[in-house]
């Protein structure tokens, strides 16, 4: 069936899931999308100008597991307790040449992305797709919200950052609701390939984003030469159907996914999953619609770049408002409100070639060249380690560990005596650290790199506190990929790039696509691998947070800027660019035990409402109902739900929202040894019409005699919702 004619009908298919997010979210300040009997007008140039391509746009689930499980990107032992919206794979797989070459896009809700999630999704698109896709022509980016699943990592570094309370970092069934997911979207994609356009469409969002380590970027000796600390330009993609209906959207910017603070424990999308929620309600879209708008906000160079707004949890000068809901809705409004200003807007028409060039550097044997080393002549990357600031966590993130600091670089400080300035300066109540519980604590941390014997000359001003690379802890081989979109250059970065690394990037590719028809570049992060943080030498002789989890020294963006370079070379001259063949750590330590069985009490019912909502709401209001539920790991019920806010409409019940929705909120906490007590709720937006609603948990329960896993749904009473 074609997109075109499709379209017309899936705005009345899902009217009631998204009637209610349609009404209120006008009020959201972001420009209203022109009529949803066709979607936005098309711009004058849509359809008129520029190359045909083949265009295939995907959603799928990734959640996974959403209670009793780690959660990555803050390090804190976070174990999450429920779930704020999905979390979805967004793909897009473009083609020229009559579909010969093509490449394919995912924009991913994951703190990172890891090689043991590439190369599993890789091989299971083989097994399915045999050669069309591969390592080479799929590019996976995070979108880095700090809210996602953690336990994907075959590397033993970032099983410990992701672990939960109870210290499980590892989890099979997250890996592979990732990776399954993942390729489903891929697969979606693939199915809906139809001719089509696109437009680049770019703009500057202003006033949202600030640069957290401002005295390392101001070290940088191009620093003057710009008039932002940030990088504030939004990149953006618009797809489109050959009559101008839309299909989707990619839209690069860079902010950190931390609006929600390290004390959330719900998954979430954070502020980019606020923004693509949005939009594809706005679009009509949900997520059960094969063929539905696929709108994704991805990562690009956000390395030292947060919001503006701040989170609840955060150190002196970077604190948001103490609910959580509100930083997270502001970053996510911003977005959403460029995005759309600059959809309805004419864009330029994408002409020109769709290729990529992509390998794997083996960055434990690797020599950087004197062209990339701003004048030290050949330097080679020592084995990863991560300094002492590391340990400090960012501003957004404060550890608050006694003696712990920024700027703690070789000969800076002292072990024995942490009286210092450097002492815990991320400490949220901006006090210093007492000298002998910092002295302490540096004591216990300086033991480890000794007892392997960490220092390396070539790690420069790096002190090194965890030499995870001589641990076999952190990967070695590192994919560097470049995407020609017609006149657009997607740089896949396998980490996170500060702002001047991304600018310093951007240009290395520009220039080595001189006279292709090349004329914009952009960084999509935290793709395809992790591996840290990468800072200009500039910025990590500086050591703060950022400087400090650069693996590889001094010399690391230098090594990526080689490969870079070397890509976008074979790119305009059509040469093969060969690489090493990348390996699976394949360290599997054991998952968290599974359920082993589900209880209640005598007399009680999986699903009985043991608490009911109120008998009326206005909105502004927190619906809820308590129900007697069974644990969510019995069924991630992916592309399903634990919850729906049911309408009552001509006397039967209509599903209008379900736990993808943004204001719907699934809680799970554990009772005793194997009671399970599930809430619902759901945050009434402003605009909702007035009438008559009940809410409903749906899950699964588990029976301890014979393991036999059973549906169950559980209702609470009706209640109404003034106007």
């Amino acid at each position: 069936m074609a997109r075109s004619s499709f379209s017309r009908r899936r705005f009345g298919q899902f009217a009631g899931a998204s009637a209610l997010a349609a009404g209120a979210q006008l009020a959201q300040g972001a420009p209203a999308l022109a009529s949803p009997s066709r979607g936005p007008e098309a711009p004058a140039t849509a359809g008129g100008a520029g190359d045909e391509y083949l265009i295939g746009c995907g959603l799928y689930d990734i959640t996974g597991a959403v209670a009793e499980t780690g959660s990555f990107g803050y390090a804190a032992g976070q174990s999450m307790t429920g779930l704020q919206e999905r979390l979805f794979a967004h793909a897009f797989v473009i083609g020229s040449n009559g579909g010969k070459d093509r490449v394919v896009f995912v924009s991913v809700d994951l703190g990172a992305v890891f090689q043991s999630v590439k190369l599993g999704v890789v091989a299971a698109l083989q097994t399915r797709f045999g050669g069309l896709y591969t390592d080479e022509n799929v590019c996976i980016s995070a979108t880095h919200t700090h809210s996602a699943n953690a336990g994907q990592s075959h590397d033993t570094l970032y099983q410990i950052a992701g672990a939960d309370a109870a210290g499980y970092g590892y989890e099979e069934r997250n890996l592979q609701a990732a990776v399954t997911g993942i390729v489903e979207a891929i697969a979606l994609a693939h199915a809906n390939l139809e001719p089509g356009r696109m437009e680049l469409q770019t703009g500057t969002l202003s006033g949202v984003t600030k640069n957290r380590a401002l005295p390392a970027y101001r070290a940088n000796k191009d620093a003057a030469s710009f008039p932002t600390t940030v990088n504030e330009e939004v990149v953006q993609l618009k797809l489109t159907a050959a009559d101008g209906t839309p299909w989707g959207l990619i839209n690069w910017f860079a902010i950190h996914g931390t609006s929600f603070s390290l004390k959330n424990t719900l998954l979430s999308g954070d502020n980019k999953g606020y923004a693509q929620y949005f939009f594809e309600q706005r679009m009509g879209a949900h997520p059960k619609d094969p063929k539905g708008f696929v709108a994704a906000f991805a990562q690009a160079d956000e390395g030292d770049v947060v919001s503006v707004q701040g989170n609840s949890f955060s150190s002196p000068g970077f604190q948001g408002s103490a609910d959580e809901w509100i930083n997270v809705e502001v970053d996510g409004r911003a977005q959403l409100g460029k995005a759309v200003e600059l959809f309805n807007a004419p864009g330029t028409p994408l002409s020109g070639p769709v290729a990529v060039r992509g390998r794997w550097a083996d960055f434990g044997s690797y020599t950087v060249k004197a062209p990339f080393t701003g004048g030290a002549g050949d330097q080679r990357l020592p084995v990863p380690a991560r300094g002492w600031s590391f340990a400090a966590g960012a501003p957004n993130g404060p550890s608050n560990i006694p003696g712990i600091g920024y700027g703690m670089t070789k000969g800076s400080f002292s072990v024995i005596d942490a009286g210092d300035s450097l002492g815990n300066a991320t400490n949220a109540g901006n006090k210093p650290a007492p000298a002998a519980e910092g002295t302490l604590v540096r004591l216990a941390f300086s033991a480890v790199g000794k007892l392997v014997g960490a220092d390396d000359p070539a790690h420069g001003a790096k002190a090194i506190l965890l030499p995870d690379g001589k641990f076999g802890w952190a990967p070695l081989q590192i994919p560097v990929q470049v995407m020609r979109i017609g006149q657009l250059a997607v740089i896949a970065v396998p980490g996170e790039a500060t702002t001047m690394s991304g600018r310093r990037i951007r240009k290395q590719v520009l220039d080595a696509l001189k006279g292709t028809g090349v004329t914009h570049a952009v960084v999509a992060g935290l793709s395809n691998q992790y591996m840290g943080y990468i800072t200009t030498p500039e910025e990590y002789g500086k050591q703060y947070y950022e400087g400090a989890s650069t693996e590889f020294g001094p010399h690391q963006l230098g090594a990526l800027l080689q490969e870079y370079d070397a890509l976008a070379k074979g790119l305009a001259s059509g040469a093969a660019t060969p690489g090493v063949t990348p390996r699976d750590s394949g360290k599997r330590p054991p998952s968290r035990p599974g359920v082993v069985l589900d209880d209640k009490p005598a007399g009680q019912t999986f699903g009985q409402v043991l608490e009911q909502p109120k008998a009326s709401y206005r909105p502004g209001g927190i619906a809820t109902a308590v129900f007697r539920g069974g644990h969510p790991k019995n069924d991630f019920r992916t592309m399903g739900t634990f919850l729906k806010v049911q309408k009552q409409e001509g006397g039967a019940w209509k599903d209008v929202l379900d736990d993808h929705d943004w204001d719907t909120v699934y809680r799970w906490e554990r009772e005793g040894a194997s009671f399970s007590r599930c809430t619902v709720e759901w945050r009434i937006r402003p605009g909702t019409p007035a009438g008559t609603y009940r809410l409903v948990q749906t899950g699964d329960w588990k029976n301890g005699w014979n393991g036999k896993v059973t549906a169950y749904t559980g209702t609470s009473r009706p209640f109404t919702v003034g106007a």
